[in-house]
């Protein structure tokens, strides 16, 4: 039987992996996307890139 334990750091793994697979996806549309940085829609997806990103570092350091 699997400890509760070892259940939640795979947990735990995985998010951390499929938020930092998303912040990747997000960053390399917002690279393709450069013509169009001068749009309200870039602004956002910007904010959120930043968001992320520091979403993801204190996901990572909390948990390590």
């Amino acid at each position: 039987m699997v400890s509760d334990q070892w259940m939640f750091s795979i947990l735990r793994r995985q998010l951390f992996i499929n938020t930092c697979t998303f912040l990747m996806v997000v960053v390399v549309v917002l690279q393709v996307s450069a013509p169009y940085s001068r749009t309200a829609l870039m602004l956002v997806l910007k904010i959120l890139t930043l968001i992320l990103v520091e979403s993801c570092f204190e996901f990572h350091m909390f948990f390590n």
